[in-house]
């Protein structure tokens, strides 16, 4: 697997300390770390992708951000956030939140035998892309 800064036998640090989202915000501006978040019938999905921000391996993440209920009738439309929520303010573009933490395949010394990535979680937000298919 290739890396932009290749780990050098970079020990296992289980951090989510706001200094990795900082320096992940500064990734999204340089084009290091790309995301998005895409909304489709109500369901909100993210892929964020680049290098992480501490050991530098590859990342893409994928997630699925919208619990699904009462499939057998209503409506799943997506709601506009409320007060305080990512995205209050300016309802035509909204902001989410993503969590992600470091699952390169680089085995860290000092990682625990069930651990995957260097230890750090960091959280990145990106506008929210609707597909256009909702009704």
């Amino acid at each position: 697997m290739m890396t932009a800064n290749p780990p050098e036998d970079e020990p296992y640090l289980r951090a989510d300390d706001y200094q990795w989202t900082v320096k992940a915000f500064e990734m999204v501006e340089r084009g290091d770390l790309q995301g998005e978040v895409v909304s489709h019938e109500g369901v909100v999905r993210s892929r964020v992708w680049g290098h992480c921000p501490r050991c530098g391996d590859l990342v893409d993440d994928r997630q699925t951000h919208t619990a699904l209920t009462n499939l057998m009738g209503g409506t799943r439309g997506l709601r506009s956030p409320g007060p305080g929520e990512a995205g209050s303010g300016n309802e035509s573009e909204w902001f989410f939140p993503v969590d992600i933490s470091c699952a390169c395949d680089h085995a860290h010394p000092g990682a625990p035998p069930d651990a995957s990535g260097c230890g750090v979680s960091f959280r990145v937000e990106f506008a929210v892309t609707d597909d256009g298919a909702e009704q």
